[in-house]
């Protein structure tokens, strides 16, 4: 695996060492690591960081539930203010809540140690 260096900053990785069209100071060989150990984080590529991607997907879930399941939930609250109380819609809205709870944590997963 070999790395291209700019300013002592990893901007590109690669199986073979074939960088075309691409500024940079050196190309080094890394064979202590494979591509995938690497991942690009803002406009580097550094070592994997499971915490850190932890973090990000952390992040991103919250403002998923924010913006994707906050809105299902006041919609039942209000519905539970009802009289009477619309049991079926209700029903209905926690099983697309659940839903949609479950494709964010899909879409955003958690990295597991290896």
């Amino acid at each position: 695996m070999y790395k291209v260096l700019k300013d002592n900053k990893i901007i590109a990785i690669c199986e073979d060492n074939y960088f075309p069209c691409l500024v940079y100071d050196e190309a080094v060989e890394d064979t202590e690591h494979t591509c995938d150990d690497y991942k690009c984080y803002g406009e580097e590529f550094t070592l994997h960081d499971i915490d850190k991607d932890n973090e990000e997907m952390k992040q991103n879930r919250a403002n998923a539930y924010t913006i994707e399941v906050d809105p299902i939930t006041a919609h039942i609250q209000r519905l539970k203010d009802q009289d009477p109380i619309p049991e079926e819609e209700i029903m209905e809205l926690i099983v697309e809540r659940d839903a949609k709870v479950a494709e964010i944590k899909e879409r955003f997963p958690y990295s597991e140690m290896k």
